[in-house]
């Protein structure tokens, strides 16, 4: 995408919140990656018991998905992950802003040879993206592996923004994006041999999903994953951007793309998709977005789980 004039439009005193967010994180751009990572848990520690609404669903998720751990241990989860999604507000700044040789020296990768062994069964490839923290920074990274590339994203409500996300993500971290509505143009996208990134671990209701398990729990799971792959021929290979703990970096994870999968149960297919999502996250709890109200809609009797 080349890079386009802004509207005039929005530079209305209506969107100067929003122009006050995105001068934040072009100055955060400026930052050493290490001084990043210092301030989210600084600032994690600030705003914690400030954000009551967010970080009790962060809580909530982390209560119900993890009971065997002790109350002393979910709380530091909990906190790890309110960190952890503050640092990728400064990653979506590093990303938006920062250069090619950055993102080459930040990230390293693993499991190359699984997305290598898809994309040679000439079908295209559905990348299976879960929401992680670093899923903006994820893109940058896998720009400089893979030509082409596509991402499918949800458009933002707010014009800026969507302005902003629409050319940077285009100029750093894939060759276009598909609206996630658009299943004709993901669809064409996939058969025409790209590598599709797909993020379907949200809770969009009981339209086009079904009840599938997902750390024990019933979860609405949406069945689009096996559609594509169904109407496309396309193999499922798992991904994540893991930050490393020895402050290096990343690693960009793959794992094995999902065997015999579609079948012709939905059920069994929507266990598959978070099953491995689930084996992903748990190698790095904190870092998964459990701000996300994920088990929002439950099954027909069963009670709201957020409600204080």
């Amino acid at each position: 995408m080349k890079k386009s004039h802004i509207p005039l439009n929005l530079f209305t005193p209506k969107h100067w919140g929003t122009w006050f967010g995105i001068f934040l994180l072009r100055w955060f751009s400026f930052l050493p990656h290490s001084w990043m990572k210092k301030l989210s848990v600084i600032l994690g520690k600030a705003f914690y018991n400030l954000v009551k609404k967010r970080t009790h669903i962060i809580e909530t998720n982390i209560n119900l998905c993890f009971p065997e751990k002790t109350p002393e241990e979910k709380q530091e989860l909990s906190h790890k992950a309110f960190n952890s999604a503050i640092m990728a507000i400064f990653e979506t700044a590093l990303t938006w802003w920062g250069s090619k040789k950055q993102f080459r020296r930040l990230h390293k990768v693993k499991g190359m040879e699984h997305l290598t062994n898809a994309s040679a069964k000439g079908k295209g490839v559905i990348l299976l993206a879960p929401h992680f923290t670093t899923l903006e920074i994820s893109g940058a990274f896998l720009n400089s592996h893979i030509d082409n590339l596509k991402v499918v994203y949800k458009r933002s409500n707010n014009p800026l923004m969507e302005y902003f996300i629409q050319n940077k993500r285009e100029q750093k971290c894939c060759s276009g994006l598909i609206k996630h509505k658009s299943l004709r143009e993901l669809v064409r996208s996939v058969k025409k041999g790209n590598v599709v990134s797909f993020s379907p671990d949200q809770d969009f209701g009981v339209k086009d999903s079904i009840f599938a398990p997902f750390m024990g729990i019933m979860t609405s799971t949406l069945l689009s994953t096996q559609r594509l792959a169904k109407l496309t021929g396309a193999p499922v290979v798992p991904y994540y951007a893991a930050r490393l703990n020895d402050q290096s970096g990343y690693e960009i994870r793959f794992s094995p793309a999902l065997e015999n999968f579609p079948s012709d149960d939905d059920l069994r297919d929507a266990t598959m998709v978070n099953q491995a999502i689930e084996e992903q996250m748990l190698q790095s709890p904190e870092q998964y977005l459990w701000a996300h109200r994920r088990f929002k809609t439950r099954p027909e009797g069963e009670k709201d789980v957020y409600t204080k």
